[in-house]
């Protein structure tokens, strides 16, 4: 007892004392820092925020666009987002999050336009390549991918059209 009281008194006589850390230290190789989006590869389908376990990542539909919001200071940089994401828009990155105070302070938000239709000038969701290939495999056709590209109501209008060829 007496010997944590001689300790108390030093500090008490010293006063407080701060190690300073260096200016930035090394972030270790494979570090999860905040999710960053490529609004030109998203394709505004929500599996982002439909796998975030803690809700860190929201989007909302919108008539011409989709409204992606994320607030690190929810995040668990579980990376799930990146590894489920069909357009691959989402990265991470290597550093932390800087220092806040209040709660959504860091929070992001992004609208992410939706490509016109060609044929009726309507927003239509993109859908890539490797999107295609994985819903009709090797069988996908000119005409498929470019049907992909309209809006739904052209999309229906126009394979109806191709329905109805093949059956004549």
């Amino acid at each position: 007892m007496v010997e944590i009281l001689r300790v108390i008194a030093a500090n008490f006589k010293h006063g407080p004392v701060t190690v300073r850390l260096p200016a930035s230290v090394p972030v270790p190789d494979g570090f999860r820092g905040r999710v960053r989006i490529d609004a030109s590869r998203c394709l505004a389908c929500g599996t982002c925020s439909y796998v975030c376990v803690s809700d860190a990542i929201t989007g909302s539909n919108d008539v011409l666009a989709y409204h992606w919001v994320y607030d690190p200071g929810r995040c668990t940089f579980c990376a799930r987002c990146l590894e489920r994401c069909p357009g691959h828009a989402l990265t991470m990155e290597s550093k932390p999050a800087p220092i806040y105070r209040k709660c959504g302070e860091l929070r992001v938000s992004v609208d992410v336009q939706l490509p016109a239709c060609p044929e009726c000038g309507q927003p239509s969701r993109p859908v890539t390549p490797d999107l295609i290939l994985l819903a009709f495999g090797e069988t996908v056709t000119n005409e498929t991918r470019a049907a992909m590209n309209l809006c739904p109501s052209c999309r229906r209008r126009h394979m109806g059209d191709l329905f109805a060829e093949v059956l004549r």
